[in-house]
């Protein structure tokens, strides 16, 4: 953190080149001309001068595209906000864009386009100063970490400036979210601190302590309902004479996702505030932030999501006029997926059903894209765990009662580097910013208890060492078992050439004083809030390694996230995306933040990453042809990656799951089979049975890509080897027999291309052919196998590459369906699916893969894992219009082959 005269400097340099460069960035030169001018009546050092050149031009070139939306056209809402804004004096967004632009460093190119963004949002809402009662549904869609709290925190804004009198924040289900919320919304939209403003009548001591907006102009008020301190509390509320009739300005609420906080907000409602119908004319809007967090999974009363999502319906139904805005960071979202049927789903009240708005992040957002997508720029970023080693100290499936007394050596490698990055940024002079490291390997909190305990003797140690022994002599230091460790480390991860400083000076000059402010906090439902209080540490910065589970992982931000190291099971892939904390922003050390993960969890990030991108590119295609979030919602249901969401909402009940799935436009695959030897062998007798008929039964053609294809194959074959090859239950996303069933009934799949790709291995397999033996090439994957399930791995859940449906077009067949693609889907240029090339009048095509089975190097032959492996993918066309197959789960199968509990989305006592 920079000093006082050198902040000052830094915001006048922002704000003068924000007001002289608008709406085009200035040249490298008028940059540094103006920056050095101004420093002339600041006595800065050069170093904090240059610290303040480097944090100015990253923020120059950072842009925002504005967002895309579909709305219910055929509803009777009207666009209102334009045609208002003469009137309207947006005094709370003024006061919140200047605090962005003089505070934080925005630049204006991103404030413009954040108040595009807001103002179209908020104009899907009622019109606060419409006298008739209305009820407005939406959903934000944004991504994990991406800055979904800014966009709703201008939203507040913009909407108070509107008419909106009654504005209620659900902030997740912890009290440490809706804390951290609070605070977020004090400093940029309230402008003043709550814990001073709502205690019991007599034990105020300070009612009006200005912050964030609130210094910049504090000549209107917004009245806080809740405070840091305290949730909704009716008590609080009656002792201090509170209610919404005697206030003039707009009310604020964050409250938790809590069935008795929301029945108690209720009561006080409907008690302090209505007519006489039991009715409230303020207009309300109520966002529900992590609107997906209210897990179906749970045994616990409060947090059932049917009661909480019941009483929230209450509470918009107490107002006359009122907005609900969901806000997710997943396309796979409850509110969709949840409902029985289609038409349940689309009679929730609580269903977007006026609007659904997809944000764009900022172009220095990294988030899934960026480390697991098809071109991940931070890809580098992701370090593997060896599944072997964890697994050894932290199993899967561990009680609350498993012995820590000792620690994985990725984990040490993992924390070594975290106090060497901490070394590193002093050196870069982000000496007073927050570091913060995430372990999150356990749900259950005594076993994060006790790997805390572990890591303080450890780290203590470490400190000692580099306190009494980093000036010897690196032949004497060498001896040191912890200083070897971290020259190790330093090494590896080529550390010198990233710092500019060589090992000796670091170790002699920065390192002790970098690591030892570094605490080891536990972070859980008992610890609350208070375990990361980074406001206290606002001088010098929170240095802290902080070790949890779901209750580190869902929704709480890290400040200064440096290194994370994640192992958890990965079944339950919709939780992983808002498990991912490490995504986010890391300004001046972009190049030195760390994820150590497993290789299987790394396959999913990567499946989940793509499977998003595509439901929200539908969300781009429906606007050009006026769809509806009703047509979004179906969609999502159908979408075969769905089903797992399902699957773990249902897996408390054991009831079957029946629901049609889309196929049109998919490639479906076969990446997880079950390890049984005779599953294996039948599904190998199957799959050369069917190419022993392919000669036969159609013609094989020459094709541009390297393998062998067949055209004119009868869907009957098709059907026949769909029926006998058998998957993991758990891979949902392809079922035999529900597609076979599907092919069979389908008028216009009778015949089929077939393709068996080459691989890269060097020798020759043989098959037996009907006309003597067909000589291919086997794919090389890396295969795994664990607990009855074998896994292709390093190919995001896949078993062919990236591309492998372009097999039997033609270049210009390709080039058209790229084309396509690009043109429904601007700025998608680089990522082109596979999906983008099942063109609606080519056939259907069968994927026939011989794999080669690899191992990790040294590690030991699994006899379950044979060296060849025979899987299947099924690619059917797409013409615009959806065909479903119906898929069904059976849950009591299902849980056969995974312990429920481990999937229970709270942390454990």
């Amino acid at each position: 953190m920079l000093s006082q005269s050198a902040q000052m400097l830094e915001k006048f340099i922002s704000v003068a080149i924000n007001t002289k460069y608008p709406d085009v960035p200035p040249t490298e030169e008028e940059f540094i001309t103006e920056a050095t001018a101004l420093r002339e009546a600041f006595p800065v050092a050069n170093e904090e001068f240059n610290q303040i050149v480097r944090n100015l031009k990253s923020a120059l070139v950072i842009t925002m595209d504005v967002g895309v939306y579909i709305s219910n056209k055929s509803s009777d809402h009207q666009s209102w906000l334009p045609g208002r804004r003469a009137e309207i004096d947006f005094y709370y967004w003024k006061r919140f864009r200047r605090y962005l632009e003089e505070v934080k460093g925005w630049n204006t190119r991103v404030t413009a386009n954040l108040e595009i963004v807001s103002n179209d949002i908020v104009d899907l809402f009622g019109d606060p100063q419409n006298d008739k009662p209305w009820q407005r549904r939406g959903l934000v869609l944004g991504d994990v970490q991406s800055g979904k709290t800014v966009n709703y925190t201008a939203i507040c804004n913009k909407a108070a400036d509107a008419g909106y009198k009654v504005i209620i924040v659900l902030a997740g289900m912890m009290e440490n979210l809706r804390m951290q919320t609070q605070k977020r919304l004090d400093k940029e939209f309230a402008g003043r601190l709550s814990k001073d403003l709502l205690r019991l009548k007599g034990k105020q001591e300070v009612r009006n302590v200005f912050d964030g907006v609130g210094k910049i102009d504090s000549s209107k008020r917004i009245s806080a309902f809740t405070s840091v301190l305290y949730d909704f509390n009716t008590s609080i509320l009656n002792s201090n004479d509170l209610t919404l009739r005697n206030i003039s300005e707009p009310a604020l609420f964050v409250v938790k996702k809590n069935k008795s906080v929301l029945k108690n907000l209720e009561s006080w409602l409907l008690n302090n505030n209505a007519d006489n119908s039991g009715k409230i004319d303020l207009p309300l809007l109520l966002i529900d932030d992590e609107a997906d967090n209210a897990s179906v999974n749970t045994k616990k009363e409060e947090e059932d999501p049917t009661a909480i999502n019941a009483a929230i319906r209450s509470i918009l139904n107490r107002f006359y006029q009122a907005t609900y805005v969901g806000v997710t960071a997943t396309p796979f979202a409850n509110i969709f997926i949840n409902p029985e049927t289609d038409d349940e789903m689309i009679g929730d009240q609580l269903f977007p059903k006026d609007f659904i708005y997809l944000l764009s992040p900022p172009t220095n957002y990294i988030g899934a894209n960026a480390m697991f997508g098809d071109r991940a720029s931070y890809e580098e970023n992701i370090e593997e765990i060896d599944n072997r080693e964890i697994d050894m100290f932290f199993p899967f499936k561990h009680k609350k009662d498993l012995v820590v007394d000792e620690l994985p050596p990725s984990l040490y490698e993992a924390m070594g580097y975290f106090l060497l990055v901490n070394a590193i940024r002093d050196v870069r002079g982000d000496s007073r910013d927050h570091r913060s490291m995430l372990i999150n390997v356990s749900r259950f909190t005594d076993v994060q208890v006790r790997i805390r305990e572990n890591i303080i003797v450890w780290l203590e140690q470490v400190k000692s060492d580099v306190h009494n022994y980093g000036a010897l002599d690196e032949a004497q230091t060498m001896k040191i078992k912890s200083l070897r460790m971290m020259k190790q480390i330093w090494d590896k991860h080529h550390l010198e050439e990233k710092s500019g400083v060589s090992w000796e000076e670091l170790l002699v000059v920065y390192l002790y004083k970098a690591i030892a402010p570094v605490e080891v906090r536990a972070v859980n439902q008992k610890t609350g809030a208070a375990s990361l209080n980074y406001d206290t540490y606002e001088e010098n910065g929170l240095r802290v390694i902080a070790i949890g589970g779901n209750s580190l992982s869902r929704g709480l931000t890290l400040e200064g996230l440096c290194t994370s190291y994640f192992y958890r099971n990965s079944q339950m892939y919709d939780t992983l995306l808002q498990m991912a904390r490490w995504f986010g922003y890391r300004p001046n050390y972009s190049d030195l933040f760390k994820v150590w993960m497993s290789p299987d969890v790394i396959d999913w990030y990567g499946h989940i990453t793509s499977a998003s991108n595509e439901l929200k590119d539908e969300i781009s295609r429906m606007n050009k042809y006026n769809l509806t979030p009703r047509d979004f919602g179906l969609k999502v249901r159908q979408d075969p990656n769905s089903l797992i969401v399902t699957a773990r909402n249902k897996m408390r009940t054991a009831t079957q799951v029946s629901r049609p799935i889309s196929v049109t436009g998919k490639l479906l695959e076969t990446p997880r089979l079950k390890s049984k030897p005779d599953v294996l062998v039948a599904n190998e007798r199957a799959f050369k049975l069917f190419v022993a008929s392919l000669d036969t039964a159609g013609s094989r053609r020459d094709v541009e890509q390297s393998g062998i294809m067949w055209s004119g194959i009868h869907k009957d074959l098709i059907v026949e080897l769909l029926y006998s090859f058998e998957t993991h239950p758990w891979h949902m996303s392809f079922q035999g027999k529900a597609l076979a069933e599907y092919v069979e009934k389908s008028s216009g799949l009778t015949e089929w291309d077939v393709f068996i790709p080459f691989g890269s291995d060097s020798d020759d397999f043989e098959l037996e052919g009907a006309n003597g033996i067909i000589k291919i090439k086997r794919e090389k994957r890396y295969v795994e196998e664990v607990n009855g399930m074998i896994k292709v791995m390093g190919t995001k859940v896949r078993v062919g590459s990236g591309g492998c449906t372009k097999a039997g077009l033609n270049k210009g067949e390709i080039k058209e369906a790229e084309e396509r693609f690009r043109k429904l889907n601007p700025g998608k240029t680089n990522n082109i699916p596979d999906s983008a090339y099942l063109i609606g009048d080519r056939k259907p095509i069968l994927m026939l893969h011989v794999l080669k089975s690899t191992g990790k190097k040294d590690a030991p032959i699994n006899p379950k894992i044979p060296d060849t492996l025979y899987a299947i993918g099924v690619g059917f066309p797409g013409n615009g219009y959806i065909k479903t197959a119906n898929y069904v789960v059976n849950m009591v199968d299902l849980s056969n082959w995974m312990d429920v509990d481990d999937e229970d989305d709270n942390d454990v006592d």
